[in-house]
């Protein structure tokens, strides 16, 4: 089943909103005039956008984590350290979602600067902070932190097994190797409720195993590790850096007494793919862990321009970067669209279909799918590795 930036996104309690709870809907500094912001639910926010990229995506997380802020922290607004906080918003972002624009409601949402500034508004975002954020920021700005319910995390430990390969450099997570990533598994944990830990990779562990054992799914060496740990809920992730601008991950959860499950994910960024993923696998009980992809630009939503170009049997990381360089030398925009086991969707938005169909044709390692395979307005050819 596709999804398009599909999270699964956890219900939030309501005791934010029975401290600091101003009652006025705040008004953001930024704007030169004045915005009714809809804040969907206590951390939740609506942002109209006007694509699906990082930057108008980055924009709108500032914008919401400061109308968060100024309703929660007193004196927020006109906080030296407004800026430093706000600088740093997709480091506070537990989850988030396109949805479609409803004309009826658009005009009492927040949207960027480029939507402000005549751009057609193409997607809603909604995006959710942890419980806690508001005594979190405060932390950080006074000596004295806010008093709020403690958030209840399940004891349990989850062993995460992470693996990345990044150009060709394979590495684990654990132990000395990775601390910023892990510590940002352990905030999306606890405003998750789970309680990750990771292996230390002694001389032991790495006796055992290699990054290419979690690449590429070598069960009886991660089970070798694994068993050292007295953890029965496990995390594996499998991460490849595609492009400059694409990540594809992989992640299987297991608990006793049940299937193992996975989800694959392909992203902009890889805290995109752990914010995926963490959320996925908290609601795991409740809903399934069964495979998606998420889509770095697709959807229901999301307003396609340019020209498609489908790929076929493209089955190896090395099969993927060839394809894109060769189709970056014909439009250096072209961006990944979607990436499947079947084949892979690329966009280009400088360079006309002719153009592009032209200069394909002419690879010797490509050869054109047919007509009634392919999306109407889509290009489509099968690779051949020499």
């Amino acid at each position: 089943m596709k999804r398009s930036h599909l999270l699964t996104v956890r219900k939030f309690s309501t005791a934010l909103a029975n401290f600091l709870r101003t009652g006025l809907l705040a008004m953001l500094l930024v704007l030169p005039i004045a915005v009714v912001a809809q804040v969907v639910s206590e951390g939740r926010v609506e942002v109209l956008v006007a694509d699906q990229g990082s930057s108008q995506r980055n924009s709108a997380y500032w914008l919401a984590l400061d109308q968060v802020l100024q309703r929660d922290v007193p004196g927020f607004a006109a906080n030296p350290q407004r800026k430093e906080i706000l600088d740093k918003a997709s480091s506070y972002v537990q989850s988030f979602r396109y949805t479609r624009v409803n004309p009826v409601t658009a005009n009492l949402l927040l949207a960027t600067r480029a939507v402000r500034d005549g751009a057609d508004a193409a997607s809603v975002i909604e995006v959710t902070f942890p419980e806690g954020l508001a005594a979190l920021v405060q932390e950080q700005l006074a000596p004295q932190p806010l008093v709020t319910e403690s958030v209840v995390i399940d004891e349990t430990p989850v062993l995460a097994l992470i693996a990345v390969d990044q150009d060709g450099a394979q590495f684990l997570i654990g132990g000395e190797r990775g601390k910023k990533f892990q510590a940002r598994m352990l905030q999306l944990g606890v405003a998750n409720s789970l309680n990750f830990e990771f292996p230390v990779f002694d001389d032991a562990d790495l006796a055992v195993l290699s990054p290419s054992d979690v690449l590429y799914n070598q069960v009886s060496r991660q089970e070798a590790v694994m068993t050292r740990y007295a953890t029965a809920k496990r995390m594996t992730g499998a991460l490849f850096r595609l492009s400059a601008d694409a990540w594809q991950s992989e992640w299987r959860y297991t608990v006793p007494g049940k299937a193992e499950q996975s989800v694959t994910l392909t992203t902009a960024t890889l805290d995109e793919a752990l914010i995926t993923a963490i959320s996925e696998l908290a609601n795991s009980s409740a809903d399934g862990f069964a495979s998606v992809n998420v889509y770095q630009n697709g959807g229901d939503g999301y307003q396609r321009t340019g020209v498609g170009v489908r790929i076929e049997n493209i089955a190896s990381l090395a099969d993927y970067q060839r394809v894109l360089a060769m189709l970056r030398t014909i439009d250096n925009t072209v961006v990944t669209e979607s990436l499947d086991v079947g084949a892979t969707v690329f966009r280009a938005t400088a360079v006309n279909a002719s153009v592009i169909r032209d200069a394909l044709s002419r690879q010797p390692q490509l050869s054109p799918l047919p007509i009634n395979s392919l999306d109407s307005g889509e290009l489509g050819f099968r690779f051949q590795a020499r």
